[in-house]
């Protein structure tokens, strides 16, 4: 393809994207108010005696409703995103190549949904009684407008959904044979330094404690990706073997 039928394709890929979120919102709106006091429920149960949710401007409901339906379109539409995402990389790829996507858009969905219940069911729920009730005193109550309270739970999913697909990116990069074991462990200690920048980056507050959850996970999901290497990957002289292979079907 030219430069323009490139652009062209992407464009394409982008509306049906779009289009799927949009069908999706339509049906997610409607359910948003449980959607919402479902999220909520880490923050609501947490909350110190006294405490509620609140919104401070008038448009600040309508708003919060209108992101919480968006976030459950782009959740319900992701696996259609993922494979619009593989058609319009799918003609740049090898054969062995094209093998390895499809699990890759099966299992990063289920892993990113597996980040996002680790997150709402086991590291959500002692952060936001720690982060709620230690400042907490007699003249000091959390009182959490519902607009930041979304955004903060969402960043914290997406962060955790984004940690839970480190061993599968792996996987399939050792697949290619772009990765080894013995690399990564050669790296270890530029990556734990890594893990703590992102870990400081994709979490949402500035307190030492939500950082220490976002950054165990990554720094375990790390050792797992060196197993994962050790096991499923490839060796240079098996991947220039399937690409010879693929160039000469």
């Amino acid at each position: 393809m030219t430069f323009i039928e490139h652009l062209e394709e992407l464009r394409k890929r982008l509306l049906w994207s779009l289009a799927a979120i949009l069908i999706c919102f339509i049906v997610t709106y409607n359910f948003s108010k449980r959607i919402f006091e479902f999220l909520m429920k880490p923050i609501i149960v947490n909350l110190p005696e006294g405490s509620t949710l609140i919104f401070t401007r008038p448009a600040e409901g309508f708003t919060t409703y209108l992101k919480v339906g968006f976030f459950a379109a782009l959740v319900v539409a992701l696996p259609f995103i993922l494979y619009q995402a593989w058609r319009f990389v799918a003609p740049a790829l090898y054969k062995h190549e094209k093998q390895v996507a499809i699990p890759f858009i099966v299992f990063g969905t289920i892993f990113f949904g597996l980040g996002a219940g680790f997150c709402y069911f086991i590291a959500a729920p002692p952060a936001f009684k720690f982060l709620l009730s230690e400042y907490t005193s007699e003249y000091v109550k959390a009182f959490p407008t519902i607009g930041e309270a979304l955004s903060f739970f969402m960043a914290l999913i997406f962060g955790f959904g984004l940690v839970f697909e480190f061993p599968l990116i792996v996987f399939v990069l050792a697949k290619l044979g772009m990765v080894n074991s013995n690399m990564l462990k050669r790296k270890r200690r530029y990556a734990i330094v890594i893990c703590a920048i992102a870990a400081a980056i994709i979490t949402p507050t500035t307190d030492a404690f939500s950082m220490v959850l976002m950054l165990v996970p990554l720094i375990v999901f790390y050792e797992l990706g060196i197993i994962v290497a050790a096991i499923f990957g490839k060796k240079k002289e098996e991947v220039a073997s399937l690409e010879e292979k693929s160039t000469t079907v």
